[in-house]
Formats: C-alpha cells, structure tokens, sequence
C-alpha cells in the first residue's frame, strides 16, 4: 500500500521529494533554500524564513556598533615602560 509514497516503512524519499526540480541535477550549490522547497529538518526552520541579506540590511535597529579597546590601560602601560626602560619587569 503506498499511496503518496507512504508505505509501513514510512516515506520512501523524505530527502528527495523536497529537493527543488532543478537542484535534482547538479549538487554544487551550497545553501539548503537553493537545494530545498521547504526546510527538510526542524532544526532549519529557525531562518528558513528570514531573507537572504539578513536582518542588518532590512532593519537598522539590529546592527550593534562595536568599539573595541585594542590595549588594556595595563598593556600601554607595560608598553610605554617598557619603551622608556628597557629593564622594566612587572616581576
């Protein structure tokens, strides 16, 4: 009895059936939305939906500037002493 692929076994091609028509052919592309119509595990459901470009292009609230501090007080510190005194050890 395997009405619509469904036999006792489950379905024979869970894989395969959701693979797009023209992806069938050639594997050499990288992204499940390129390779699938829907989201073959649960796992990609997450950012099946969310556009290519992601959210930093359609939405400015979400990009966070960063400013790192390169040196820490105590590196420029050990940096300038050690350029002054070329004895300096903090030990």
């Amino acid at each position: 009895m395997a009405f619509f692929g469904i036999t006792y076994l489950g379905y024979q091609n869970p894989v395969g059936d959701r693979m797009l028509p023209s992806a069938q052919n050639k594997l050499d592309t990288r992204g499940p939305k390129e390779l699938y119509r829907v989201p073959v595990t649960d796992n990609q459901r997450y950012g099946w939906w969310v556009p290519t470009g992601g959210l930093k292009n359609q939405e400015p609230w979400t990009q966070i500037r960063h400013f790192p501090r390169k040196n820490s007080e105590m590196t420029k510190f050990v940096n300038e002493m050690s350029m002054t005194y070329p004895d300096f050890s903090l030990f």
